[in-house]
């Protein structure tokens, strides 16, 4: 009797080791069942970008908005990955895209030999050229391609620009005024400190549309450029990727529509 017990003592002390065992057994195969059901994380396409460039690229209500966040999020969707911009300033531009901290640049990019030395460009959607700001009182002064070219002004353009290196070569009898950015340089032609800006056509004409009673455009555009998106030069499937999206959206009219929606024109 005393041996009974004990063997029976002895059965029900395993009796919670084995419930635990059991439960655990079942945790253990729910918790494989769910990490075997759950997706993968999406891959990340990382843009670099740069910011306050209306119509190109800025913040509004913290979403990107503009030709260039547009046409990174169309990419990514396209390629099934996630859109994370990355703000950049242009002297950033090219060390990001070559160390690795973006995989493409959507930067309002104009295609040149010394950049071409660096990285490599996607099919080009869009040309566009260097316009000329003015204040409305000088519509009749500044008409004309070779009025602005030829007089004795203060000129300002975004230091080693287009616009800038336009200014130096073309612009016989102005001063070239450099500026870090598009608004200090607006600023000054409001306040007469310089009488022309030169810059890209784009957001020439987006900045004119802040200040319309005194900013205008004036009727030349200078020195027509492509603008393309930015690549590593190892990057050669993503760029592929891109070029085929392109094709494809020149086609079914999703370039023009995006192009429309942020530009007086289209490509």
């Amino acid at each position: 009797m005393h041996g009974e017990r004990q063997f029976r003592g002895a059965g029900w002390s395993r009796l919670p080791l084995l419930l635990l065992l059991g439960a655990l057994t079942a945790l253990s195969a729910t918790s494989c069942r769910s990490l075997l059901s759950r997706p993968p994380p999406q891959p990340v396409l990382r843009i670099g970008i740069v910011p306050d460039s209306p119509p190109l690229a800025f913040r509004q209500k913290r979403q990107w908005c503009g030709v260039e966040a547009d046409l990174g999020r169309a990419l990514a969707q396209r390629l099934d990955m996630r859109p994370v911009f990355i703000a950049t300033p242009p002297a950033r531009l090219a060390d990001n895209l070559l160390s690795g901290k973006v995989d493409i640049l959507m930067a309002g990019l104009t295609v040149t030999e010394e950049r071409r030395t660096q990285m490599d460009f996607a099919t080009p959607y869009v040309s566009v050229g260097q316009a000329a700001i003015i204040r409305a009182e000088d519509r009749l002064r500044y008409n004309t391609a070779i009025k602005i070219r030829t007089a004795r002004t203060r000129v300002g353009a975004i230091a080693d620009s287009p616009g800038a290196r336009l200014v130096a070569t073309y612009f016989a009898n102005a001063e070239l005024v450099p500026f870090p950015a598009a608004a200090p340089a607006v600023a000054a032609l409001r306040e007469k400190k310089i009488d022309v800006f030169i810059h890209d056509g784009p957001e020439a004409w987006w900045l004119t549309l802040a200040h319309p009673e005194q900013l205008v455009l004036a009727p030349s555009v200078f020195a027509r450029e492509d603008v393309a998106w930015a690549f590593r030069p190892s990057s050669i499937f993503l760029r592929q990727q891109a070029n085929h999206a392109l094709a494809d959206w020149q086609k079914d009219g999703t370039l023009e529509a995006i192009l429309k929606r942020w530009l007086p024109v289209s490509k």
